[in-house]
């Protein structure tokens, strides 16, 4: 168990029971006044001990001089507290174990009681149903109010006290047990997807691609598991491209640098002249090196982002259609206006025209069209060739990617121009797609925003 889930489950605990240790508590003071009252309110013979002998005393004496003595006997014959009020709520007198405090009644019957007994404060607060204490005339002159003795003895009342609290301790045992067992499934159900994100850190930094962690549920940690999961498979994915780059890198520039080599010690050897046509091949080699070079260089600049654009407001059906006029047949819309980089546009169109007449018959030619299509203006490249199979056209545009698997570089060249037309395209804040029906010609479209007014 993790440091964390050890603090976690700790304080959860703590809180539980500080919350169940004060609400029982509470419900304890509140249970056994309550349980008070209902003996007391059951109970009419002890009320009727109470009140009988101050009635009796009233109508002998004709008030209420010396009525201490009788509370006193009255408290000892019905086990109560007793408080005496005038008609309008005034204390008048009370049982001997209240004299030592404050005692008072509001208008709602409530009797609050305070005072130190045996070396220990009390406080009660109870609302009592007072009887009615009337003269030899039948008028009311007094009210009487019996309280619980807490410290009284009263066999009965501490055998049902007695039983309320077993009640509460096993019923306040049982929800202390259900709260933690909860707490201990809740601390590692929310600790468990972070000790399993700390694992897959770890396994990223020893060089290991982790398995996905599982996502459960929309809250917050499982939103964190979800972009973890596509961080790792972001970060697989450029392992992979880097890999793939390393290794089509160094197959691109083995061929012609094999041929180079075997050219040049051919003719070291006296096996060849350095003829005319010998020296043209070698010549084609090294054109071909430095066209991967400086093609690998302008996409790697493109994708770090710091390609600068000279940018201009231009026509692009006229742009188009003097750049592929001598290579294909144009159709434009007139007043097209975009802004964009003319060189780079230049670039775009040539590479997509150069792998479009790679794929067209010579008895073909292919079609360029530049539309509008809502915000954006449209240059579609259409070619007769035989198409691109649906698994290809969405890795097309990655670098050194080539439907022929043979790699052949009289088929497609080195198989940057696609990705360097991606980039420079999405520079310009536009968007590249690929189009095929195989078998019949594949449509290679692009689209960039029209110029704001």
């Amino acid at each position: 168990m993790t440091r964390l889930r050890w603090k976690l489950l700790a304080a959860m605990v703590a809180l539980v029971v500080v919350t169940i240790g004060a609400s029982g508590l509470f419900t304890r003071r509140v249970t056994h006044d309550q349980v008070k009252r209902l003996l007391i309110a059951h109970n009419p013979m002890a009320t009727g001990e109470a009140v009988g002998p101050i009635e009796d005393h009233v109508r002998s004496t004709g008030g209420l001089a010396g009525v201490d003595a009788v509370i006193d006997r009255a408290t000892a014959a019905s086990r109560c507290r007793i408080v005496l009020t005038d008609p309008r709520g005034s204390v008048i007198a009370v049982s001997a174990e209240l004299r030592a405090g404050n005692v008072s009644v509001d208008e709602a019957d409530w009797v609050t009681a305070q005072g130190v007994h045996d070396g220990h404060r009390e406080h009660l607060l109870v609302q009592v149903v007072p009887r009615l204490v009337h003269d030899a005339e039948g008028r009311t002159i007094a009210r009487v109010y019996v309280l619980p003795a807490d410290h009284l003895e009263n066999p009965t009342e501490e055998r049902e006290i007695a039983a309320v609290d077993q009640r509460l301790v096993a019923i306040f045992a049982i929800a202390m047990g259900i709260a933690v067992l909860l707490t201990v499934v809740v601390s590692r159900r929310i600790t468990r997807p972070i000790e399993q994100l700390t694992a897959a850190v770890q396994e990223i930094g020893r060089g290991r691609a982790p398995a996905h962690i599982p996502v459960t549920g929309r809250d917050e940690i499982a939103r964190l598991a979800a972009s973890f999961n596509a961080m790792v498979d972001a970060v697989t994915e450029q392992e992979e491209l880097r890999r793939r780059m390393v290794g089509d890198v160094a197959h691109e520039l083995r061929t012609p640098l094999t041929n180079l080599r075997c050219e040049l010690e051919a003719i070291q050897d006296g096996l060849s002249a350095p003829d005319p046509a010998r020296l043209g091949s070698l010549h084609e080699e090294v054109l071909h090196l430095q066209r991967l070079v400086e093609d690998l260089q302008e996409l790697a600049v493109a994708e770090a982002g710091a390609l600068q654009l000279q940018v201009e407001r231009i026509d692009l059906g006229a742009t188009v259609t003097r750049i592929a006029a001598a290579q294909a047949e144009v159709t434009a819309e007139d007043g097209i206006l975009v802004d964009a980089d003319v060189t780079r546009l230049r670039q775009v169109v040539h590479n997509m025209l150069a792998n479009a007449l790679h794929h067209t018959p010579d008895t073909e030619r292919v079609l360029v069209r530049v539309t509008r299509a809502g915000a954006s203006a449209t240059v579609s490249v259409i070619d007769r060739g035989p198409g691109i199979p649906a698994k290809d056209l969405e890795r097309i545009f990655e670098r050194f990617y080539r439907v022929d698997e043979a790699r052949g570089r009289e088929r497609g060249g080195a198989g940057l121009g696609l990705a360097i037309v991606r980039r420079l395209v999405e520079l310009h804040g536009g968007r590249v797609w690929a189009e095929s029906v195989e078998g019949a010609g594949a449509t290679f479209t692009f689209t960039l925003p029209l110029a704001s007014s």
